[in-house]
C-alpha cells in the first residue's frame, strides 16, 4: 500500500493510473466524526498496486477528476452512491465507464451484497470490520486503518471480473450497464432547508405544543453547539435525550437527572443549559409555540391499489423465476407509475422515466396485459 499525501508522489501516481484500462475507487469521509463531513481518503487499486490518497494534505488532485471522467478508464466501485455524490460535492468530479459491484450482485440474487459478504463468498477473504466507524480525519493514520482502507478496493477488480462473468452467463450484463448509466449522472444536490428540522425528530406526532417548544429549543441549541465544534449533532446529545425531556418537562435540576435518557455527563455539562432552554418554553406565551401538524387525511384510491397489486403479482413471478429480489425488478414506485399511466401497449411505457430498458422488455407486455385483465 503506497500512502499518497505530497504532490510528487501524486503526480506520479495519477501518470501511472492513466496507463491502465481499469481501477478500483473508494473513498472515506468523517461524517461520524464531524459535522461538516468530507472526503478524508481516496483508495484506487490498479493492478497489484494500492494508493490510499490524502486529499487533506493539501495537493491538487485535478487528474483524478480526469481519470474518473475518462471514458477509456473502467472505474469499479462498490456501493457508488455516496462516494459518488461526496466526490462531486468537495471537488465537483464527475465520472463515466464505472461499475458498481453492489449492483451486479443484487442483478444476480445475491441476498448478501455487502462487500464483506461477497469476498468472503468468492475469495474467502474476511473483512476486519474494526475500523467501520474510525475517524478518518485525524492523522497520522496508523499502519492498520490505512491497510484496513486498502482493503476496500485491493479486490473490486477480481471481483467485477466474476461478477460480469456470472451476470453475461445469465443475459443479465445489459441490465448492469444501464443501471450504471443511471448511476454515472448522480450529483450531490443540497437537501432542502427545513424551516422548522425539528420535525424531523422521529416520536414528536402526538406532542402538544408545550413538548414542541422544548423540542425546538433543545434542537437549535444542539445544532448551533455541533457547528461551532464541527461535530455531528448526536455527539452533543442524543434524539433520544430531547425527546424524553420533552416529554417529562422537568422543572428543576432534580427532575432532569431523573431522566435516564439524560447521563450523568450531559446532566453536568449541559444541565443548566437544558433547564434554560425547557424553561424558556415553559413560559413562552401559546402563541410562539410551533403548531402541532394536523396528519393529513389518506385517501386511497382503491381502483389504482387494485392496478398495483395486479403489477405487483405479475413482478413478484417474474423475480421468484429469476431469483431476484421484487424491489430490484422493479420498485414499488415503478408499479404506482405504471399503474397509473394503465397503458395500453408496451411503447407508453416510455413515458415512465423511472422504468429501465430492461425492465420493459422484461416486463412490459406481461404488465399492459395484465391491466388489460
Amino acid at each position: 500500500m503506497k500512502w499518497i499525501a505530497k504532490q510528487q508522489g501524486f503526480d506520479e501516481m495519477a501518470d501511472r493510473l492513466s496507463a491502465q484500462p481499469i481501477i478500483a475507487v473508494d473513498t472515506e469521509a468523517d461524517s461520524l466524526h464531524s459535522y461538516f463531513d468530507k472526503v478524508c481518503l481516496v483508495q484506487i487499486t490498479a493492478g497489484e498496486e494500492d494508493f490510499v490518497v490524502d486529499p487533506l494534505a493539501k495537493i491538487d488532485i485535478t487528474r483524478f477528476g480526469q481519470l474518473l471522467a475518462n471514458p477509456d478508464i473502467r472505474k469499479i466501485f462498490h456501493g457508488g452512491d455516496y462516494d459518488l455524490r461526496i466526490l462531486n460535492r468537495d471537488f465537483n468530479f464527475t465520472i463515466t465507464n464505472m461499475v458498481d459491484t453492489m449492483i451486479c450482485a443484487q442483478l444476480l440474487g445475491y441476498e448478501q451484497f455487502g462487500l464483506a459478504a461477497l469476498l468472503d463468498r468468492h475469495f474467502g477473504v474476511k473483512l476486519n470490520k474494526a475500523h467501520q466507524r474510525a475517524d478518518w480525519a485525524m492523522r497520522p493514520l496508523p499502519p492498520d486503518m490505512l491497510d484496513y482502507a486498502a482493503m476496500d478496493t485491493r479486490y473490486l477488480v477480481r471481483l467485477y471480473e466474476v461478477l460480469r462473468a456470472e451476470l453475461e452467463a445469465r443475459g443479465r450484463w445489459e441490465w448492469a450497464m444501464e443501471e450504471f448509466s443511471r448511476l454515472e449522472a448522480v450529483r450531490f444536490r443540497e437537501s432542502e432547508e427545513n424551516e422548522e428540522p425539528f420535525r424531523r425528530l422521529k416520536g414528536i406526532g402526538a406532542f402538544d405544543r408545550r413538548s414542541l417548544g422544548i423540542v425546538r429549543g433543545l434542537h437549535v441549541w444542539r445544532d448551533q453547539l455541533a457547528r461551532a465544534a464541527d461535530r455531528p449533532p448526536f455527539k452533543i446529545i442524543g434524539n433520544d435525550a430531547i425527546i424524553e425531556i420533552a416529554k417529562a418537562k422537568p422543572k428543576s435540576s432534580a427532575e432532569l437527572a431523573k431522566i435516564k435518557a439524560v447521563s450523568q455527563y450531559h446532566f453536568r455539562r449541559y444541565g443548566g443549559e437544558i433547564m434554560r432552554i425547557v424553561s424558556e418554553a415553559l413560559e413562552m406565551p401559546e402563541d410562539a409555540l410551533p403548531q402541532r401538524q394536523e396528519s393529513r387525511p389518506f385517501f386511497r384510491d382503491k381502483v389504482l391499489e387494485a392496478r398495483v397489486d395486479r403489477l405487483k403479482r405479475v413482478r413478484d413471478q417474474v423475480a421468484k423465476e429469476l431469483g431476484i429480489e421484487g424491489s430490484v425488478v422493479a420498485p414499488r414506485h415503478v408499479l404506482i407509475a405504471v399503474a397509473t399511466l394503465e397503458p395500453r401497449e408496451v411503447s407508453a411505457l416510455d413515458q415512465v422515466p423511472a422504468m429501465r430498458e430492461w425492465q420493459k422488455r422484461l416486463l412490459g407486455e406481461k404488465f399492459v396485459a395484465a391491466l388489460a385483465g
